[in-house]
């Protein structure tokens, strides 16, 4: 049997997947060819750490007013070079930022968008850090190894499959304010990955 819908129209219905229900008691009343209430999922914000793909990158940057963010500048990034070679120089320790790592540096320093993430496909970064796909964990390697630079990928990450997050210390390259910086080192280093060589070499072989 079809059921009518009721003449009057004091009680509000509700239109939920082709359905006129009752709002105040439930009841089904009958069919309707209105869009449903859940027909469109609001647009939430996602959190930037549970990014796995460019889209989701895209997605959260649509809610962050980037003209309001500090300068984006090498400052940190050459203030760090120079206490590297002083302490080189005074105690021995080779810790420098060598121009090749330098250079690559300042490439992804142009990449970032927002704190110290990078998401996109990895044949996108090879051709920025100008060389091939196949050679691009090659590059980042040294980077990886000297704690600058963290790097997922689908086989190690749970990241888009074709696609590369890397995350950077923040001492380096950051995009945000002093406040949301000084988080995000404490981070870094309270939570490390564990060795650095290994990490590197299991890349390389992810990329083999």
């Amino acid at each position: 049997m079809v059921l009518k819908r009721p003449a009057f129209t004091a009680t509000p219905f509700l239109h939920v997947d082709g359905l006129l229900i009752s709002s105040a008691t439930g009841e089904i009343f009958g069919y309707d060819d209105k869009p449903s209430v859940f027909s469109e999922r609001p647009d939430y914000q996602p959190e930037l750490s549970k990014c796995r793909s460019a889209d989701d990158l895209d997605a959260f940057l649509k809610h962050v007013d980037r003209r309001k963010l500090p300068a984006h500048t090498l400052h940190s990034l050459l203030d760090e070079q120079d206490v590297a070679h002083g302490v080189w120089r005074r105690t021995g320790v080779d810790c420098r930022i060598t121009l090749p790592m330098m250079n690559t540096l300042r490439m992804l320093h142009g990449l970032v968008q927002y704190h110290n993430i990078i998401i996109m496909p990895q044949a996108d970064l090879a051709k920025a850090l100008s060389t091939t796909e196949s050679n691009l964990m090659k590059k980042l390697c040294t980077l990886i190894d000297a704690n600058m630079v963290r790097v997922s990928t689908s086989r190690k990450g749970d990241i888009r499959k074709g696609e590369i997050k890397l995350v950077i210390n923040t001492r380096l390259i950051f995009r945000g304010d002093d406040h949301a910086q000084e988080r995000y080192m404490k981070d870094w280093y309270l939570n490390p990955t564990g060795d650095r060589s290994a990490i590197a070499e299991s890349v390389l072989k992810v990329a083999a």
